[in-house]
């Protein structure tokens, strides 16, 4: 019988699954690459606790094992690739009459600090969750995650430099 053999990549939004599809799926060329496309941060979601995240996570393989047909011994990995955001940062949020969340080298910006620190309490909660769990539904599982957001890294300090 011929196994299958599948690494599943959890990643934010369709563009970070554009922008690393190709090399993970060149990386693992014996196993088949699925992406779990999140439309958005479960690290960050209020709804996300350390105490369901796990089970959030599952249920995200549970969705590719049914839509592909797999059985759960056809995973054999588990990629989670995720922004931090400056989630572990501290001190360096100044208040700023700004939309959304302006991020910089050394600062980031945003009209309301204490919602900023909220966030970030809260998603570094997660993530340190996430980066010690190493199985989930018995498939080995790794936190993989960018410093800061990998669209600001790829589309707007691009069109800077």
């Amino acid at each position: 019988m011929n196994e299958k053999k599948v690494v599943t990549v959890i990643v934010e939004g369709p563009s970070d699954e554009n922008a690393i599809g190709g090399i993970l799926k060149e990386f693992f060329s014996s196993e088949e690459v699925q992406f779990a496309v999140v439309h958005g941060d479960i690290t960050s979601n209020y709804s996300t606790t350390k105490e369901n995240v796990v089970s959030k996570v599952g249920a995200l393989i549970e969705t590719i094992k049914s839509k592909y047909g797999y059985n759960w011994g056809d995973f054999v990995k588990i990629i989670h690739i995720a922004d931090t955001d400056g989630a572990f940062t501290k001190n360096c949020i100044k208040e700023a009459e700004v939309e959304n969340i302006q991020y910089y080298e050394d600062h980031m910006e945003y009209f309301d600090i204490e919602e900023v620190e909220k966030r970030n309490a809260h998603k570094s909660e997660i993530m340190f969750k996430l980066y010690t769990t190493g199985k989930i539904r018995n498939i080995p599982y790794r936190l993989y995650f960018n410093s800061c957001n990998l669209e600001h890294v790829l589309y707007t300090c691009l069109l800077y430099t």
